[in-house]
């Protein structure tokens, strides 16, 4: 009868299983609380920065294109008003201005973004559609430059016709 135990023997064991048990449980959940940590603080330190940079490139671009417009079309009148003209060339040039400050910070935020942490995929694509953008805003501005010098030098069926 050596295989005979005591109930109090076999409570005592599985009250050490469990308590191992336990004990590898709160160590995994550690390990899970310290990777998640981890990750949010990749999204609070880079992704959350990066998507307002990108929100705020959108919007500039969007008010920047409103101020050409507005300047374009005071240009275009028979009498441009001069307050308006003034104002517009103001918006214009303080909406690429801040627009070029965001391109830089967008390209800060992902050249310290790191290269390990989850979503760097998507970070490259992101990073390939700014590539693509930036010279396009580039020739946008000279284009529209030359359409503005246009209207200035009082060729406004020439500028309209572009």
């Amino acid at each position: 009868m050596a295989f005979r135990k005591t109930i109090a023997a076999k409570i005592f064991g599985l009250a050490i299983i469990l308590l191992l048990l336990t004990i590898a449980l709160a160590g995994f959940l550690l390990y899970e609380v310290t990777r998640t940590k981890q990750d949010l603080t990749v999204v609070a330190n880079f992704d959350v920065p990066l998507t307002q940079s990108l929100a705020r490139l959108h919007e500039f671009g969007l008010r920047r294109r409103l101020a050409f417009e507005r300047w374009f079309g005071a240009l275009n009148a028979a009498e441009p008003n001069r307050e308006i003209v003034a104002e517009a060339t103001e918006n214009y040039a303080v909406f690429t201005r801040k627009l070029t400050d965001e391109f830089s910070t967008a390209r800060r935020i992902i050249d310290a973004y790191p290269r390990n942490a989850p979503g760097s995929n998507t970070l490259a694509e992101v990073e390939t559609l700014l590539d693509q953008i930036q010279p396009a805003y580039k020739t946008i501005n000279n284009r529209q430059q030359e359409v503005l010098d246009m209207q200035r030098a009082g060729q406004h069926e020439k500028a309209n016709a572009q």
